[in-house]
């Protein structure tokens, strides 16, 4: 493997073992880095800078999923509907890159891109609409729970992305957006409580 493909070889070594985390190692990547950032900023609360920073994640988001798309990556499973997508660069499931072989497939990843624009026009709006007086903790409650929620649905459309999950009733994806959607509705429950 070395002499073959040494990028390959040096990339194994220090890929996780783990796969399915990009998006939700992302999420924690980021609300760890608002909390060390609130640690050393005091004066501003933790839900008071994740609130206003989930308007750029999403709008982040929209831009990845689009990158998949564009690669080819992240596809989504065989459909018949008018808009499936035909990824000539899907190597995955047609080796010969044959184009007498490619299927129409869900783009799974414009749906996700689709979602994540809706979202940050919805916080982009509300925010402009309540500024200041935004209850602590709502916009990033509404971030988690759509977002990751959205997530868990969409994950019925793709082809899975490691074989092991293969023989799972929920993939990697969907296992890991149930404790997004907790902890938004969490942050939903105690920006109310402290609301009223």
């Amino acid at each position: 493997l070395l002499q073959a493909d040494p990028m390959r070889f040096f990339v194994q070594m220090i890929t996780p073992p783990f796969s399915g985390l990009a998006s939700h190692g992302a999420a924690v990547g980021l609300f760890s880095a608002f909390y060390l950032y609130v640690r050393k900023n005091p004066g501003q609360s933790y839900l008071y800078v994740t609130d206003r920073m989930v308007i750029v994640a999403s709008l982040a988001g929209f831009f990845i999923r689009m990158g998949n798309l564009m690669n080819s990556e992240i596809i989504g499973k065989p459909t018949d509907l008018p808009w499936g997508f035909k990824f000539f660069r899907d190597y995955e499931f047609n080796p010969m890159g044959d184009p007498a072989m490619v299927m129409a497939r869900h783009p799974s990843q414009l749906y996700e891109a689709l979602s994540c624009l809706v979202i940050f026009t919805f916080l982009m709006w509300f925010w402009s609409l309540k500024k200041a007086k935004t209850q602590e903790g709502l916009m990033t409650g509404i971030f988690m729970v759509v977002l990751f929620g959205l997530r868990f649905f969409y994950e019925f459309l793709k082809e899975n992305q490691s074989d092991f999950e293969n023989q799972m009733a929920l993939n990697m994806g969907q296992i890991l957006s149930i404790p997004s959607v907790i902890f938004g509705l969490i942050v939903l429950f105690y920006s109310y409580k402290k609301a009223n």
